[in-house]
């Protein structure tokens, strides 16, 4: 890098907290109050601090200040800040925020790489005139292995906020624009791949031959047991799991439903903290996020119950608020099941597809029909074409996994006969256990009854020829991550990670508590298909 060519820094963000937009207005808020704000740097895993840029950097900004650049990805937006401090560590470990009264309450008690103090936020209305003044600036140390990926972009003009976004990075530091830099756009990726899909195409390759589990965690004022911030000697959910398991290094999440307890736009705000906690320390992207809905997470309906009228499928304004969830995790709105598919590679060797089908499709009505699952057949066989699943036996196939929040099984050992109340087994389960042998599924991953099971299911793949070929596939519950009391026979919350092993899966589930720590309950191994 030549030294004096730097100029300034882009620094990219994301509404996964707050609500769209929000972000920068809690900053602007400690501005108006305190006339600046540290700004966390949210770093990737493959990034760590360039001393000589960042000393260049804060050389101008200890020197009256200068102007840098925010980048929304979320809703391609460009921001303009002066910033007249950055603080780091030396040894290049994460510090708490030099100012934590300046610093927005959602995160003042995180630790990051480094802190941006800003002075000034302000609008760009035109991000594509503002971005064609700066050039592409390469900073090999940027990179922990100092190896850049972004070789087509160095030296060539920024073209546009989109151009930004498919980087895989979150600081572009850049100098004037040059007469002779090229000026053309680059992309990496085509048009398919940059816009964010419902089910994946690509798979998503990783080191990691690790998924972290949760579910049920009920995110709430009263039903949730763990505390919103860490107390004396009581943590968030998310700092025990860091804690606990942090040499554990994972590719993913899966959150099997019941995120909230009463789908309130404040709960689903928690639950988008504690992704954001677990994304930063596993240092995860959207795309390696896997969620479906639970009981819990759309909204009843405050009709009075009529005994003669159907049951109706949920409708949009029940589904609001997970809605908005699922928009400002994954920055597309769901379909109109509220499925999904990802793909993995782990341990960049086994493949994996990851199927989230909805199991809470139909309307709930509040003592009267509550609880209940429901998936549908439209639902299955949309979900099997978008992943492309073949049910040709001979045909190789990745290791199929369904994440569902209602029970394929019974779990509960015995249930107390009650009006109204919602038994754990889902209406359709017949349906749902033909379309996973139809598919050749080799695990289903559930949570809603708040008990840890796991069970081995054998069955003809043609129920009328049970003397031809038989598929086996394994059903696995979770228990509850988060909630407080009505817990299942097992009496405390879980956790669970599966591992990808050359020649095996092992699915480990472990107890977690805001105070004490975690103890691992079973694991059970589980063969790959032939």
């Amino acid at each position: 890098m030549t030294q004096s060519l730097l100029s300034t820094c882009i620094l990219r963000f994301r509404d996964l907290v707050t609500a769209s937009g929000q972000t920068v207005e809690h900053h602007r808020e400690k501005i108006k109050v305190s006339g600046h704000v540290w700004w966390g740097w949210w770093r990737k895993r493959d990034e760590t601090i360039p001393d000589d840029a960042f000393r260049i950097l804060a050389s101008k900004a200890n020197g009256g200040g200068f102007e840098a650049y925010l980048m929304d990805s979320g809703q391609e937006r460009l921001y303009k800040v002066v910033c007249t401090d950055i603080y780091w560590d030396a040894k290049k470990a994460e510090v708490e925020s030099p100012g934590k009264p300046e610093t927005p309450e959602y995160y003042s008690e995180q630790k990051y790489l480094a802190w941006f103090k800003l002075t000034e936020i302000t609008d760009i209305a035109d991000p594509v005139s503002v971005l064609h003044q700066f050039t592409y600036l390469r900073v090999d140390e940027f990179f922990e292995d100092s190896n850049s990926a972004y070789e087509p972009f160095y030296g060539k003009r920024v073209f546009s906020v989109k151009e930004l976004r498919q980087q895989d990075r979150t600081i572009w530091f850049v100098r004037p624009f040059q007469q002779g830099d090229p000026i053309q756009e680059v992309s990496l990726l085509d048009s398919r791949k940059l816009a964010p899909l419902h089910f994946a195409t690509e798979y998503f390759e990783s080191k990691s031959a690790a998924l972290l589990w949760v579910s049920d965690t009920h995110f709430s004022d009263r039903h949730h047991a763990f505390p919103p911030k860490p107390g004396p000697n009581d943590y968030p959910l998310a700092d025990r799991i860091k804690t606990n398991f942090k040499d554990k290094v994972v590719a993913g999440l899966i959150m099997s439903g019941d995120i909230t307890w009463q789908a309130l736009p404040a709960e689903y705000d928690t639950a988008k903290e504690f992704i954001r906690s677990l994304t930063y320390w596993s240092f995860l992207k959207s795309d390696q996020i896997v969620v479906c809905p639970g009981n819990h997470d759309l909204s009843f309906s405050e009709d009075p119950a009529d005994k003669d009228k159907p049951i109706e499928v949920v409708g949009d304004g029940f589904k609001k608020a997970y809605s908005t969830f699922y928009q400002d995790t994954f920055n597309i709105g769901p379909n109109e099941f509220l499925s999904s598919g990802k793909r993995f590679l782990m341990g960049r060797a086994v493949p994996v597809d990851i199927v989230c089908l909805n199991s809470s499709s139909l309307q709930q009505l509040k003592s009267a029909f509550q609880g209940h699952g429901f998936i549908g057949d439209r639902q299955m066989d949309d979900a099997a074409e978008q992943m492309k699943w073949e049910t040709n036996p001979e045909k190789p196939r990745a290791y199929r996994i369904v994440v569902l929040h209602h029970h394929v099984l019974p779990t509960t050992y015995s249930a107390t006969p009650e009006p109204n109340y919602p038994y754990s087994v889902v209406l359709d389960a017949e349906a749902l256990s033909r379309w996973i042998t139809r598919h050749r599924v080799d695990l289903v991953l559930h949570g809603h009854m708040h008990q840890p099971f796991c069970a081995r299911i054998s069955r003809p793949i043609d129920v009328n020829n049970p003397e031809q070929s038989w598929h086996e596939f394994n059903v696995i519950g979770m228990g509850s991550s988060g909630v407080k009391g009505e817990l299942g026979e097992i009496n405390q919350n879980t956790v669970g990670f599966l591992d990808f092993a050359h020649d095996e899966l092992s699915v480990s589930i472990h107890s977690v508590h805001p105070v004490n720590p975690s103890k691992e309950i079973w694991t059970v191994k589980l063969k790959y298909h032939p």
